[in-house]
């Protein structure tokens, strides 16, 4: 009597006589072949899905004044909100005092710290690549230094009835102000068309991915307040209300 045994690639025949693997004749020639076929069949070609997109080389992360991280003896990172009135004192300080008073001699990194609880700052942030993308590093810290200076009008309480598209056109007109080509600035901040026509309905724009890179960069460190400032690698408890002697003081004795 037939029996119909089930396993995970086949289904194959066994009966008492001599249908069975261990049988002789056609029948038993027949029903083994389904299992020798899976079994000795080529592989199946694996499929490797890729990860998130990587950064091209020459788009790096982040924005540096000052020396060359890897020639100085001190490399300062410091991680910045735009609309964050406390990454305002720390940028000044930083920017506009530390790292003029020790030109090359100290390399000064600015990063993205997006707080998502000011949802306006993303516009923020856009806008600051959008001119690095446009006019390079220096566009970038002259652009960075009228925000902060402004960051009041992209508060909660400023911006609360805004749309997007009004946001964007302030910080076209602060864009303009340092050099920038507004209506260029406004192309990148503009969803982006060629995903549109594709069917998407979050597309985005083309600072999008730029400001991803940013915020991933940020998330591995384990970055939450803004503004955190590192030290050669390491987080260092500083304040955005040191003066400058504060932080000579600080970083005087790493230059011996």
């Amino acid at each position: 009597m037939f029996q119909c045994l089930a396993s995970p690639t086949t289904t194959t025949l066994k009966s008492n006589a001599k249908s069975s693997f261990t049988g002789t004749g056609s029948f038993a020639n027949a029903a083994r072949r389904p299992i020798l076929a899976a079994r000795f069949k080529a592989p199946e070609k694996q499929i490797v899905r890729m990860g998130p997109p990587i950064p091209p080389n020459g788009a790096h992360i982040g924005h540096t004044m000052g020396g060359v991280p890897s020639a100085v003896k001190v490399h300062m990172t410091v991680y910045h909100d735009y609309t964050c009135p406390f990454s305002a004192k720390s940028y000044f300080m930083l920017f506009n005092q530390v790292a003029p008073h020790y030109g090359d001699k100290v390399a000064i990194t600015f990063y993205h710290q997006v707080q998502p609880w000011h949802p306006q700052s993303s516009y923020c942030h856009e806008a600051a690549l959008a001119v690095a993308h446009l006019n390079g590093n220096d566009a970038f810290f002259k652009f960075s230094n009228v925000l902060m200076q402004s960051q009041e009008e992209y508060y909660d309480i400023n911006t609360y009835d805004l749309t997007r598209r009004q946001i964007y056109d302030k910080l076209g007109d602060l864009a303009q102000s340092v050099g920038v080509d507004k209506a260029k600035f406004m192309e990148l901040l503009a969803l982006d068309a060629a995903s549109i026509a594709n069917g998407s309905k979050n597309p985005g724009n083309q600072m999008t991915q730029n400001l991803k890179w940013e915020i991933k960069a940020s998330r591995t460190m384990g970055m939450h307040v803004s503004p955190t400032t590192t030290i050669n690698g390491l987080v260092y408890d500083s304040s955005s209300g040191w003066t400058l002697d504060q932080w000579t003081d600080l970083l005087d004795p790493l230059m011996a």
